[in-house]
């Protein structure tokens, strides 16, 4: 794992204040990086804004413009702080060339074809709202440019939430500055950033994060731990018994119960009333077991994938889970918008207890929980920008629970040691977006609890194999979610 953080400003000042590391050093290092990214190309435009990242920029100018590399720099914001004012300064006594913002699009018109590559350094974590017209016009030029594309820190239009401003840049490699970046692990960041590489600033990076607190953590490929079997003298009852409750939409239900079983449960049943276990009994794999009732080993409880909206049912499976606190459970989809939620969250996490439980909502099923909780209302759009602070928000009010709130990016939140504590895993790709992954993640989270995982680690390790195995299929548009639980077993 990495961390990461909210406001890198402060790990900046404490570097100065410890490692008497100037800003001029600082910007030093971080040219010094961007070179390196740099180093094969030909022809390198540099894009510059009136602050210090602009002064990365002028400060890369100098440091490439004696190397025989064709180079540019396009002054899109006049230089404005000190530090990018003195960059600016050495450069041009360096003899850079430079293009001002008026004659930008012609100069782009007439040279747009021939760069190797661009670099962003316009605006860094301190941007917010939207550009003025003259830069979206840029930036639309910018990203309109076939060449290699670099964002100096941040790229320029991510807020430092990771919201992005319409037509933000779009790089393929993103060299962000002593630490990573909250900005950078949104949802929309994913299509702005591209390779991410942290810059060292002139310490090394345990040194520059020394005593900082982290706003959340990274969570990486190394981190997955698989439902391995070590023992020799086990038999199915050893590695629990997983319910799944099948509603309306049997498919959702079976796909779980497909990927429990595929994720090592020893046992999977699904529950459900005679209508709907009769309806799809022909499609029920022989090695699932299938009743009316929750059998009397389950282990865990996996509910909500395709149950559909009716009270009653609903009802009848949470108050299962109210009487056996103790079996760990897994909630989805429909059971989110059950009026009774609140008060079974409230009393399945009082007093902060481990509910070993796992919420896995996406985004707009997020809402209707924030709502039916007492949240607060808020619309699919804001649950996007405000993943981060909703999903903390969420868990402080539930402390026992465990949120994974599925995007691009997923958010998984906890409480810890009396605080919200966030892991970000950004590795799943676009392949996921289809009918059914999310109940393959509902079925590796349950399947985790019934083996006796903790909350925490069924969310974290399911989350993992679920995104790394979308990264295993031939082609992002073909992918369905039997195949996902296939691939889950490659890993």
């Amino acid at each position: 794992m990495q961390k990461i953080f909210f406001d890198s400003r402060i790990l900046d000042k404490a570097a100065r204040d410890a490692f008497g590391l100037t800003e001029d050093i600082m910007m030093e290092n971080a040219a010094m990086a961007l070179e390196k990214e740099v180093a094969a190309e030909e022809n390198v435009l540099i894009a510059t804004g009136s602050g210090n990242n602009g002064g990365d920029g002028w400060a890369l100018a100098r440091r490439i413009c004696a190397s025989g590399k064709k180079l540019t720099v396009l002054e899109a914001l006049e230089a404005k702080s000190e530090a990018c004012l003195l960059q600016k300064e050495r450069a041009l006594k360096c003899g850079v060339n430079v293009v001002n913002a008026m004659d930008a699009e012609n100069f782009l018109n007439e040279n747009g074809n021939g760069f190797g590559c661009v670099v962003d350094c316009v605006f860094g974590s301190g941007f917010h709202g939207e550009f003025a017209d003259k830069i979206k016009c840029l930036m639309k030029k910018l990203n309109a440019l076939e060449c290699k594309k670099i964002a100096c820190d941040i790229p320029s239009g991510l807020d430092s939430y990771g919201n992005a401003a319409e037509d933000f840049f779009m790089a393929d490699t993103t060299v962000t500055m002593g630490a990573l970046k909250l900005a950078l692990f949104s949802s929309t960041a994913k299509d702005a950033c591209g390779k991410i590489v942290v810059a060292g600033l002139g310490v090394s990076r345990s040194l520059f994060e020394k005593g900082a607190e982290a706003s959340a953590m990274l969570l990486e490929e190394s981190d997955l731990t698989l439902p391995h079997r070590k023992r020799q003298n086990v038999n199915k009852g050893t590695f629990g018994h997983t319910a799944i409750v099948a509603g309306e939409k049997t498919g959702a239900a079976l796909i779980a119960a497909n990927a429990a079983l595929r994720f090592g449960s020893g046992l999977v049943t699904l529950v459900a009333k005679d209508a709907a276990k009769n309806a799809d009994k022909k499609n029920i794999p022989c090695e699932l077991m299938a009743g009316d009732e929750f059998p009397a080993n389950t282990s865990a409880v996996g509910l909500g994938m395709g149950l559909g909206r009716k009270d009653e049912d609903s009802a009848a499976y949470l108050d299962f889970l109210e009487k056996n606190e103790d079996i760990p459970c897994l909630l989805d989809a429909d059971i989110f918008y059950s009026p009774r939620i609140k008060a079974f969250l409230k009393k399945r996490t009082a007093c902060g207890k481990n509910a070993s439980l796992v919420l896995t909502p996406h985004p707009k099923e997020f809402s209707v929980l924030l709502e039916n909780c007492g949240l607060g209302k808020y619309s699919t759009g804001e649950v996007c920008a405000n993943a981060f602070e909703l999903a903390k928000k969420f868990c402080a009010c539930f402390p026992g629970a465990v949120l994974l709130l599925k995007g691009a990016v997923v958010l998984i939140a906890l409480t810890e040691n009396g605080r919200v504590c966030v892991y970000a895993n950004p590795h799943g790709s676009n392949a996921l977006a289809k009918g059914g992954s999310g109940d393959v993640l509902s079925g590796l989270v349950a399947s985790l609890l019934a083996q006796g995982w903790s909350a925490k680690e069924s969310a974290i390790n399911a989350s993992l194999a679920h995104a790394l195995a979308s990264r295993l299929a031939p082609c992002d548009y073909a992918l369905t979610p039997l195949e996902l639980i296939q691939h889950v077993c490659e890993l």
